[in-house]
């Protein structure tokens, strides 16, 4: 027999999960309804009962020099994709379970919550997971407003829609057997950065009590000015002006889409649509980001160890990790001294290059958020050393470990079968996780980091522990990043 459960705006019926039996999954919950470019409001109540055994759609999207008609409009994607899936073990308790919510990455332009299946990870650990959808690309990070001069539109409003479903979660999650008072968030990559920026945003204070979060911090989104020029190159390919908004709302998504592509075309080691900092859900400036309180919560963190092989590896140019390119971000934003005291600590070789890449653009500014957050609340930190024979410990590698993700694809991607000790490393990552959302620590035997000592935890076939890895390194940067999104 089917569950089901009556949430505030109907009820809904689960199904039986798929990495793990002993769960069940309710699929394709309205979380939140939304024209385009508007912010996000609460789903009109329906009657009788949602059947939650399929997924909801995914936001439109394109990554690529091509408009793929696929990823815009079909049976997966649509611009009704304000929806998320909730994941239950079925495990006798008396009291309500904590809970995780998975925000997911692709570089604020791709992505979704249906490629994750959280059964797995519910059944292990005890604990309740919610993935969420959430508006990228055009959609969800262009700054029309300012550009344009059309206040209706918010912004950020991927941004807005992460809130939204956080919201959600502390009006519903009850009725699901979870306790609203016990909300840990969770992302990797543009997810990862997502949960540096809720950590910042006054919107989203009180609607979680711990972060995780997976390579990315506060620096790679855009300041206000690069969003500003950025969606005034939208405007151009689009023909638009302060009186477009109707036109923006109703063109067809295609023709939004194929600008997106002809504006990413246009950029060098960037994106066309990010957040920004707007003084509004966001501080006004990376400046203020850095020294605004973050939220009183415990945070987990971390990063691979040689995040930019990916980037080296993928088409496109989308992040800096060339020498020059990387040189040129240094000297343009720090003083002469401190720019050449960080070149000096990477060698002139394949390696070096390597890890500077890596350190500037998930490396350092993940551990030294971790490091100001560590001043005030319980922070843990990792590194993920296991290597692919090719890519390395690479951005995302440590997704394929974590999630049960199938397939030859799959396996070549993670560097063989997920079994052994690739597939203990997985459990023990979950494990940690788990530990964290129910606990608010990932385990006893990993030691807090703190600012004298800076224990790391090293992720590998065989896990460590080491204090202020790369201390060299670390301290040629003496706390402060660079920002490839800032505007020239």
């Amino acid at each position: 027999m089917q569950p089901i459960v009556q949430m505030r705006a109907g009820k809904i019926a689960g199904t039986a999960g798929l990495s793990a039996p002993d769960t069940t999954r309710f699929l394709g919950i309205p979380y939140a309804r939304a024209g385009r470019f508007e912010a996000p409001q609460p789903v009109e109540p329906w009657q009788g009962v949602l059947p939650g055994d399929r997924f909801g759609k995914q936001c439109p999207q394109q990554y690529g020099s091509k408009v793929r008609r696929d990823v815009l409009e079909s049976e997966i994607y649509g611009e009704e994709c304000l929806c998320l899936n909730v994941y239950r073990p079925e495990v006798e308790t008396t009291a309500p379970l904590p809970v995780m919510v998975w925000i997911h990455g692709g570089a604020f332009m791709a992505g979704g919550a249906n490629s994750y299946d959280a059964s797995r990870l519910a059944a292990e650990g005890g604990i309740i997971v919610v993935t969420i959808n959430y508006r990228v690309g055009v959609l969800g990070f262009v700054n029309f407003a300012e550009a344009l001069g059309i206040s209706a539109i918010p912004s950020n409003l991927g941004l807005r829609d992460q809130i939204a479903a956080l919201e959600w979660v502390r009006d519903n999650i009850e009725a699901f057997g979870g306790d609203p008072s016990r909300v840990t968030i969770c992302g990797q990559s543009a997810g990862s950065m997502s949960i540096s920026l809720l950590m910042l945003s006054p919107a989203a204070r009180g609607l979680f009590h711990g972060a995780i979060m997976q390579s990315g911090a506060v620096s790679l989104i855009h300041d206000r000015e690069r969003s500003v020029r950025d969606a005034r190159r939208f405007a151009e390919v689009l023909k638009l002006d302060q009186g477009s908004l109707n036109r923006l709302k109703t063109m067809d998504i295609t023709d939004l889409m194929a600008a997106q592509v002809a504006v990413g075309g246009q950029l060098t080691n960037a994106i066309p649509a990010a957040p920004w900092y707007d003084g509004d859900v966001l501080p006004a400036t990376f400046e203020e980001a850095l020294t605004h309180d973050t939220a009183p919560v415990p945070l987990l963190a971390g990063s691979t160890r040689d995040e930019i092989r990916l980037f080296d590896l993928m088409p496109g140019d989308i992040l800096p990790s060339k020498w020059p390119d990387l040189e040129a971000l240094l000297r343009d934003q720090l003083a002469p001294e401190h720019a050449e005291r960080i070149l000096s600590a990477y060698p002139r070789s394949k390696k070096g290059r390597i890890a500077l890449g890596s350190d500037l653009t998930f490396v350092m500014p993940t551990r030294h958020f971790a490091e100001r957050h560590a001043a005030r609340q319980p922070t843990w930190f990792y590194r993920f050393d296991y290597a692919h024979p090719i890519a390395g410990a690479t951005h995302g590698l440590d997704l394929t470990l974590f999630w049960p993700f199938t397939g030859l694809k799959m396996a070549l991607a993670r560097g063989g079968p997920d079994s052994g000790r690739r597939a203990a490393l997985g459990k023990r990552m979950r494990a940690h996780i788990a530990s964290f959302v129910k606990h608010g620590n990932p385990g006893d035997s990993w030691p807090r980091y703190e600012p004298d000592d800076r224990k790391v935890w090293l992720y590998a076939l065989e896990d460590g522990i080491a204090a202020n890895p790369e201390a060299q390194r670390y301290a040629a940067w003496a706390g402060r990043d660079v920002e490839p999104g800032r505007d020239k």
